[in-house]
């Protein structure tokens, strides 16, 4: 019995049926994620991430319907939103594996309100970068519809525009894709990510209790990696767009509903009564286990007293 070699027509159909098969899934993904089935969904997606495995890494890339990026000159026109963080929700499916990868928290790319205006416009821009292209002024409605939080950092006591200038310090600097691989561990300090644009800039003190409150076990380790010991003079760390978000306080991405959603930022606490707060359900759960594991031995012991003769 002989077998026959597929036609080019029988392969192209073959390959075609593939990736729409593929697209269906992950439009099914998406809407799950989404949706009250969320759990499903992101079960769906570590499957996809080990199918995955041998493509390279996903990385948030620049949207498809920007038409225009802007050209300056710039002014400060916006003191008020100067250093503002902008969180954004993912929207198609290497944004929603960035998210699962990170704490699963809801957000997948940041960006940074630096207060100006494209005058040449008069739209409000960012600071930005993204995979393959380097840190830019972007306008901020280059997403269209897709939904953000804006996290205020000049209400937290962060010198804005010290913040803004070191963003600035930035201009030019490519993308780091061995940075977001090994989420932080490895690091040039000529090239960037969008979370790190921003953590790198903060200031020591806010970095190092962002540090130190992902080591108390009051932040997700997938959404905030610390590679420094807590007394080293410069704290190393790797702050995800979810670590933003969960260490500031804002709403988990799925229940924004709109684009510029502000939030009041507030900071989670590293005090003892945070983790007593976060863990102390443990606490209770441990120590009742040991004591109904000493009650069963006494039990035990005289079952087996009264017993012997």
């Amino acid at each position: 019995m002989s077998t026959a070699l597929p036609s080019d027509g029988q392969t192209k159909d073959k390959a075609w049926y593939s990736l729409s098969s593929e697209a269906v899934l992950i439009e099914w993904i998406i809407r799950l994620v989404q949706s009250d089935f969320n759990w499903l969904g992101h079960h769906l997606l570590r499957w996809l991430r080990f199918a995955w495995r041998h493509k390279p890494v996903p990385t948030e890339s620049g949207p498809k319907e920007a038409s225009a990026v802007p050209t300056g000159p710039y002014a400060t026109k916006r003191r008020r939103q100067m250093g503002d963080l902008l969180l954004w929700v993912p929207r198609r499916i290497e944004s929603f594996i960035i998210d699962d990868l990170t704490g699963g928290f809801g957000y997948s790319h940041l960006t940074v309100d630096t207060g100006e205006n494209d005058l040449s416009t008069g739209k409000p821009v960012m600071a930005e970068v993204t995979v393959g292209q380097v840190v830019e002024h972007k306008f901020q409605d280059e997403y269209a519809d897709r939904a953000y939080a804006r996290l205020p950092l000049s209400k937290t006591g962060v010198d804005v525009e010290a913040f803004v200038a070191c963003v600035k310090s930035r201009w030019g600097e490519p993308y780091d894709n061995l940075e977001a691989l090994t989420l932080g561990e490895i690091v040039n300090p000529a090239k960037q990510i969008c979370s790190s644009l921003a953590s790198e800039c903060l200031p020591e003190t806010v970095r190092r209790e962002i540090a130190q409150t992902r080591r108390l076990g009051l932040l997700p380790r997938t959404s905030v990696s610390v590679h420094s010991p807590a007394n080293a003079p410069k704290t190393k760390a790797f702050i995800s767009p979810n670590g933003f978000a969960q260490y500031f306080g804002a709403p988990r991405g799925g229940k924004l509903h709109g684009t510029d959603v502000l939030v009041e930022p507030h900071p989670v606490a590293s005090s003892a009564k945070s983790v007593i707060r976060k863990h102390g359900w443990k606490v209770v759960l441990i120590l009742g286990a040991a004591a109904a594991l000493t009650a069963g031995i006494v039990l035990l012991i005289l079952h087996d007293t009264k017993s012997r003769p």
